[in-house]
């Protein structure tokens, strides 16, 4: 014991003295400031070298080997506001999921925080009067939905790259399937399963100054499928909806939004307006497209920009000069608005290169589906900050557009 009582003694003095002389040690040069600084994201370069460009609103890199799309958000793009609009284009009609639907409109924005990039969807429900001292209180109890963030994956001077695979090819944006909700009947609906991300691809991507299309094909599969299918569905256990997300850069014009008048009927965006004393505070923009006159001052004038439909080549022959006809009728009713030509029909030649899915051309297209849920349709879409109509396709059912012929045969 009295050997151990010595020993400790002995070398006590040198612990403290070593640990004393390790904790006075001062850090080797540098090495604070690179525990102390954040890491910087790589640059893109090397991450972009095996990816075609595909430049526009927003830039898109599609790896060449593996399809794999990286989204290149620009610095001075974030915070701003831009619409979302989704279509789709080819699936089963009994979902209404088939070619021409105008499907979810939103306003996003895109920020970043810390290491990511958060992308958000912007709450247009509701309107306050800017004199009114309580309008500070317009983003509270209003909480924006995130519904994708993802971690910056290089950077450079003017902007940052992220993987998008996992915001195109999913349900973030767009629901695809429907919710049928606690119905008695859901067991006997048809229902598209999971989506199969491993099974799913990209069709088109395009980008344009105003917009940025990306096409996908969505792979569902549900093996343990119990409802009747139609004959449109190949195999229901596996089901492929392409779907179209377009981005689309908020307008920046002069277009004066005009507000609904319950005795006459309108499609509206539904806003409140919560600085109201008023027991109806509604504040609904009406859909409406924008047409301004060359001469503001002549009682009837050509449009700066008139409205112009394309007869898509799915159109049948026969039928495309009444159609041109009938579109150019309602210059009639324009012109009571001192309009003149705001109205302009044109016809799809067989070689165009640019798509009908394109948002920027209105088209009136004709399709022959299996189990047709209407016999034409009509939509549009705004924008829901104003509403303003930024685009619109008209389609035609073959089993709608001729009947009329097949009867006159009868």
């Amino acid at each position: 014991m009295k050997k151990l009582l010595l020993l400790f003694l002995l070398t006590g003095p040198v612990l403290v003295v070593s640990y004393a002389q390790d904790k006075g040690k001062p850090p080797a040069p540098g090495a604070a400031a690179d525990t102390a600084k954040p890491k910087k994201p790589a640059g893109i370069t090397d991450k972009v070298k095996t990816s075609r460009k595909v430049d526009g609103l927003f830039t898109i890199y599609q790896d060449t080997a593996t399809g794999s799309v990286q989204l290149y958000i620009k610095k001075n793009q974030l915070g701003k506001e831009y619409i979302y609009q989704s279509f789709s284009v080819n699936g089963p009609t009994t979902l209404f999921l088939n070619q021409g639907m105008h499907r979810t409109t939103f306003v996003f924005k895109i920020e970043k925080a810390f290491d990511k990039l958060e992308f958000s969807q912007v709450n247009t429900n509701f309107y306050y009067n800017p004199d009114d001292a309580v309008s500070k209180t317009w983003n509270v109890d209003k909480p924006e939905a995130v519904f994708f963030s993802d971690k910056v994956g290089g950077e450079d001077a003017d902007g940052y790259l992220i993987n998008a695979d996992q915001l195109f090819i999913s349900e973030k944006m767009d629901g695809v399937k429907p919710n049928f909700g606690p119905n008695p009947f859901a067991a006997m609906m048809f229902n598209l399963g999971g989506l199969n991300p491993a099974k799913s691809k990209y069709y088109a991507i395009r980008s344009f100054p105003n917009n940025t299309d990306i096409v996908v094909d969505m792979a569902y599969d549900n093996p343990g499928i119990t409802a009747q299918t139609g004959p449109d569905i190949t195999d229901g256990r596996y089901v492929r909806v392409r779907m179209q997300h377009t981005l689309i850069e908020m307008p920046q014009n002069d277009f004066k939004p005009r507000m609904d008048d319950p005795r006459i009927g309108y499609f509206t965006e539904n806003v409140t307006n919560l600085t109201s004393i008023s027991p109806t505070p509604f504040k609904d923009p009406i859909h409406r497209w924008y047409l301004k006159k060359k001469d503001p001052n002549a009682a009837l004038s050509e449009p700066v920009e008139p409205l112009v439909y394309w007869i898509e080549n799915t159109t049948p022959v026969n039928f495309r000069e009444a159609i041109m006809e009938a579109g150019h009728k309602w210059n009639e009713a324009f012109e009571k608005a001192g309009f003149k030509n705001a109205v302009q029909m044109k016809i799809m030649p067989d070689d165009a290169t640019w798509s009908p899915d394109d948002i920027r051309y209105n088209v009136i297209r004709w399709v022959a589906s299996a189990q047709p849920s209407y016999g034409a349709i009509g939509p549009s879409f705004v924008n829901p900050r104003t509403g303003q109509i930024l685009g619109a396709d008209i389609t035609v059912e073959w089993a709608s557009g001729s009947g009329p012929v097949i009867q006159d045969e009868l």
